[in-house]
């Protein structure tokens, strides 16, 4: 049934009304909550019964909702462990019944349909290994999916963020994005699809050969880019890691925002393939751990950056290293070309600065009750004039 002018009309003032409120800007996507009312309205319009009382009853649906269940496998990590709680609301491990019976635990409408889930699990037709997510949130429908998504997301950001040891783990940054974790469909599984390539005999599609005449003859070599799943299970394994993400995700103070930021961008970085565009994503990660929503000229980052560090002795080698990332991130972000990325592997110094100043942000945070950017700005003030310092120790524990 079509509806009159003067009944979308009424879809849109009823539509502005509930977009006035926060509950529902939380909990519904906009565009999606228009097409919802409409169709209740059209509904109700064609109801046999009393259609007050049905309209009033399915407006309550919309507007007094309980958190959402989503659930999804994850593409590009590795898990072998049983399932572990991230944060309140989120489950990651194997798509199995410890999975089930961990996201139960969740409460509200994960326990309440834990059959479903149950039947949801125990009908994926994915490759093995499956690892699976599961998060409680407060959004409904494509919102639900959205926030779900998003963190998924930041928990392996932030993890990747945060991990110090990157090279004794054999992660290696500046290889593409093969092996970037996602909603697997959305996100293709790297091994299920080398793995479904060769049982087809297919594997020509999985790497490249071209043909390169030139000085040295008319090969040109085989080009492959295949990396492992991200042992997400083994790099939360760590306390410390794990405690650190937890309290970024949980966001109890809005002052760890900056570490959602800084995060995402680190990810670009990390997973980029070119190495100006990893360091330009790793620039404005640490812009994001220095920075000030006013803006902040280069100076005062780099003296940020160096009052970061909690020996005074080291701050003027601090403040040289921010003025040679600086150099570089400011000369590709104007087109120009950095000799420094050419030489050797200098973007991954750049990530472990930003994951040394990541680091630091979360002592501050921990150590002098850093909870706003009033008080962020603050602390470095103090710094500066003596009137605040880091407690000192000889060696700063990474």
């Amino acid at each position: 049934m079509g509806l009159s002018a003067e009944g979308v009309a009424k879809i849109e003032e009823l539509h502005e009304l509930l977009a006035r409120q926060t509950q529902i800007r939380d909990r519904w996507n906009m565009e999606e909550l228009w097409g919802y009312l409409a169709s209740l309205i059209a509904f109700v319009s064609s109801f046999k019964g009393e259609r007050e009382g049905k309209a009033k009853e399915l407006l309550a649906r919309i507007i007094l909702t309980e958190p959402s269940l989503v659930i999804f496998p994850v593409a590009n990590v590795s898990w072998e462990g049983p399932p572990r709680r991230i944060g309140k609301k989120n489950i990651i491990g194997c798509l199995d019944d410890s999975f089930i019976e961990a996201t139960k635990g969740l409460g509200g409408r994960a326990e309440l349909h834990a059959d479903e889930v149950a039947k949801y699990v125990n009908g994926l037709q994915h490759r093995m290994p499956r690892v699976g997510f599961a998060a409680l949130v407060p959004g409904q429908r494509g919102l639900a999916r959205a926030q779900a998504k998003r963190n998924l997301k930041l928990l392996v950001e932030l993890t990747m963020l945060l991990i110090v040891d990157k090279s004794e783990r054999n992660l290696w940054s500046l290889r593409g994005d093969t092996n970037r974790p996602g909603v697997r469909g959305i996100t293709l599984d790297r091994k299920a699809i080398e793995e479904g390539l060769r049982i087809s005999g297919d594997q020509v599609e999985l790497y490249s050969s071209p043909l390169v005449i030139d000085a040295l003859g008319n090969r040109g070599g085989v080009l492959w880019l295949g990396e492992n799943p991200v042992p997400l299970e083994d790099l939360l394994r760590s306390d410390k890691i794990r405690g650190a993400v937890e309290e970024c995700l949980t966001q109890r103070h809005s002052f760890l925002r900056r570490l959602h930021v800084a995060a995402r961008w680190f990810a670009d970085s990390y997973w980029a393939s070119a190495q100006d565009d990893a360091a330009l994503a790793a620039g404005v990660a640490l812009d994001a751990l220095l920075g000030s929503r006013a803006g902040l000229p280069g100076r005062a980052m780099k003296e940020r950056y160096a009052l970061l560090e909690s020996d005074p002795r080291m701050r003027s080698k601090r403040a040289k290293e921010y003025e040679e990332i600086y150099s570089v991130r400011s000369l590709v972000a104007h087109g120009g070309e950095s000799r420094k990325l050419s030489e050797g592997l200098y973007v991954r110094d750049m990530q472990e600065s930003v994951t040394w100043t990541a680091w630091r942000v979360l002592e501050a945070h921990s150590t002098f009750s850093i909870s706003s950017e009033k008080e962020y700005e603050s602390l470095f003030e103090d710094i500066r004039w003596g009137t605040r310092e880091w407690p000192w120790r000889e060696h700063d524990e990474e």
